[in-house]
């Protein structure tokens, strides 16, 4: 097996960005034009609503996927910018962006939506590719 080199330091950090730039995507970027494409207001948003669970349970699921990240990051022996970005976007489009957008077929959700989820998701995953090389 090959060795493994991650610096969980960096993979903490890239789950709390993720939470930061959630609050920007979600809120004052695209928070109105999501809310229309997913059919919400802002009181169906609030109601039966536990932010504890969801927030810790999105940094969590982030932190994760920042890990798995760094995992293929190390195992491809990434070492500048570039192969992180390279790295962070293909796993990005062959895993993130083709799962939305198959699942927005079959659930009869815009491609805008598709669009705004899977971008949020780009952002961090580009973010995460930078910063876990870098801190590597």
């Amino acid at each position: 097996m090959l060795p493994v080199d991650i610096n969980y330091l960096a993979v903490v950090v890239c789950g709390i960005i993720s939470m930061l730039i959630g609050a920007m995507w979600y809120g004052p970027v695209f928070g109105k034009a999501w809310m229309k494409e997913v059919g919400y207001t802002e009181e169906d948003l609030k109601k039966d609503f536990n932010p504890g669970k969801t927030y810790g349970l999105a940094v969590v699921s982030h932190t994760f996927m920042a890990l798995v990240l760094a995992y293929l990051i190390s195992l491809t022996n990434a070492s500048t910018i570039m192969d992180g970005i390279r790295i962070s976007l293909s796993a990005w489009f062959g895993f993130i962006f083709l799962t939305m957008f198959i699942n927005s077929l079959f659930a009869r959700k815009t491609f805008r939506l598709v669009v705004i989820d899977s971008g949020y998701q780009l952002v961090n995953m580009i973010l995460f590719g930078i910063i876990l090389v870098f801190w590597r």
